[in-house]
């Protein structure tokens, strides 16, 4: 397995790109469409007498732009097959109008968290910026993959391990033999990642519950015999037992601090989020309020919180108060 590093123009920095030869050479993960990238990515594959051309299958690890950016232009000249989790169907196929279709959750949402109707304004406009760096790929083209599908890479059966948390569809792979895990945004060294907010799915009602999914999906994958993990942006994880012990204790040390907050100083997730990160602006309010909200869905699904409407907001209230 390959590792090709290479630039993006978001706050998370680098991301790694994972490389497997074989009778299929797959590329996992490819960055944003964006200027930097793909020149980095084309020199990356080029520095191993590769190109675009050569790619037959793209794996996404999710669908987030920095990871499924540029598979667009790698399809164009390669023709190769795109496989990702079932639920990123529409986000790889029907970009554009996928990210269309979100608006009115999100603003819907944020306003009922009490969130000003200019800053929920402030995250649909950086939104919109966010669709520079994607384009769709064709639908025949892409492959759904579900948890325990067998992937051969580089020689060896890799195993589809669904994760999520930090997205609905987020996707890990797990090779036995060697007992290393591509962990994507799953677990990263040193960035604890976040459970983003996201609407239903089509065909779907409920939203997603972020931060409840994701310390399954941290428990799931810490129960793996994995000597490695591969994370896409930081550091290799040598000890990924350790790692989903200190990211369960930090949410658990949340989950207090956010009851407390709400036992004195609060009562909806602006508010909370204003407490938590105060100096959040613009489209970083969206990762803030993903974050509380996650957080205000495992309390309430634990008992220890519950939701009250009030008009067009949403207070939480704790149990007992």
């Amino acid at each position: 397995m390959q590792t090709i590093t290479i630039p993006t123009p978001f706050p998370v920095g680098p991301i790694n790109c994972y490389l497997a030869a074989g009778a299929e050479l797959t590329l996992i993960d490819t960055g944003p469409k964006d200027a930097a990238t793909l020149p980095a990515l084309r020199d990356g594959l080029a520095a191993l007498g590769l190109a675009f051309k050569d790619i037959r299958r793209v794996i996404v690890t999710h669908a987030h732009v920095d990871h499924f950016g540029l598979a667009a232009q790698i399809v164009a000249e390669s023709g190769a097959a795109v496989l990702s989790h079932a639920r990123n169907r529409w986000w790889l196929t029907d970009f554009e109008r996928e990210w269309l279709r979100r608006y009115d959750f999100y603003h819907t949402t944020f306003t009922s968290s009490g969130a000003p109707r200019e800053h929920a304004d402030g995250v649909i406009h950086g939104m919109r910026r966010m669709m520079q760096y994607a384009a769709s790929v064709p639908a025949e083209h892409f492959v759904a993959l579900n948890d325990g599908d067998t992937l051969a890479l580089g020689g060896d059966a890799w195993r589809v391990v669904f994760a999520p948390g930090h997205a609905s569809g987020l996707i890990c792979l797990h090779d036995p033999k060697s007992r290393t895990l591509i962990s994507s945004d799953h677990l990263l060294r040193d960035i604890t990642s976040n459970p983003v907010l996201e609407p239903p799915i089509r065909g779907e009602t409920e939203r997603p519950r972020a931060l409840v999914e994701y310390l399954a999906s941290m428990e799931k994958t810490a129960r793996l015999d994995v000597r490695l993990a591969l994370p896409a942006h930081g550091e290799p994880i040598y000890d990924v037992r350790a790692l989903v012990d200190a990211r369960q204790a930090f949410h658990r040390s949340r989950l207090d601090h956010i009851e407390q907050q709400l036992n004195c100083c609060a009562t909806t997730a602006y508010e909370l989020c204003r407490i938590l990160f105060p100096d959040l602006k613009s489209f970083d309010i969206f990762l803030g309020l993903s974050e509380v909200i996650a957080h205000l869905d495992v309390l309430e699904r634990e008992g220890r919180v519950r939701r009250e409407p009030d008009g067009d907001l949403v207070r939480y209230v704790p149990i007992g108060k």
